[in-house]
């Protein structure tokens, strides 16, 4: 299984103390240790997924519970109206964002804030988190990851300039989190309310075919 990098510095001291504890005796410490070692190296796995890189689709930025749809009149980076899909990442879930679709990075914002657990609405707003917009030819989607309670840190491995395919890993959240997908009009989604999706493989929506109309 392959693990995050990012998760060495939770799952190598629980290890050492794991067989320290081990060394000594102590059976009782050494097998918490050990569940805890299980716990941050199942929560910090990279599973390997291959992305469909058809130019139509919009794609989920990460796995988790779909616990949001809601419409919006404008926004400032990609104008409106449209819709953003809230996505709740529980302890259980894959951690990394993916980028939806194949996009240019226009623009990086990290904005620090509280801690609210991000299932709830007001951690949109007030949480710590970073914002990304992504250009294509068709228009542009705002991205924005959130950490919650008990996530205290986002990790983002792009920048602003970068070309990055659909499904690529863009970004990190530690431990509990949520993932807001701004999306205009012109793309017809494809998900409902409390759908489980994965992060680079399921469908969030499509592009419509604006000759059609």
């Amino acid at each position: 299984m392959k693990v995050a990098k990012e998760g060495a510095v939770f799952y190598l001291p629980s290890l050492a103390l794991f067989l320290l504890t081990l060394v000594l005796g102590w059976w009782l410490a050494s097998l918490l240790f050990l569940l805890l070692s299980a716990a941050f190296l199942f929560f910090f796995r990279d599973p390997e997924r291959r992305s469909p890189q058809d130019q139509n689709l919009v794609l989920s930025p990460a796995d988790g519970q779909v616990i949001k749809i809601e419409e919006f009149s404008s926004h400032p980076d990609i104008g409106g109206p449209g819709r953003v899909i809230s996505i709740f990442l529980s302890l259980l879930d894959v951690h990394f964002t993916r980028s939806p679709l194949a996009a240019t990075v226009e623009r990086v914002d990290y904005q620090p804030g509280k801690f609210f657990p991000a299932y709830r609405e007001e951690a949109s707003s007030q949480n710590e988190s970073n914002s990304l917009v992504l250009a294509t030819d068709r228009g542009r989607l705002f991205l924005k990851q959130m950490v919650g309670v008990a996530a205290r840190r986002i990790k983002c491995y792009v920048k602003p300039g970068d070309r990055i395919a659909a499904g690529q890993k863009i970004g990190l959240m530690y431990f509990g989190s949520r993932v807001d997908l701004y999306l205009p009009a012109s793309v017809e989604l494809k998900v409902s309310l409390n759908q489980k999706v994965k992060g680079g493989l399921s469908l969030i929506g499509e592009w419509r075919d604006e000759s059609k109309n």
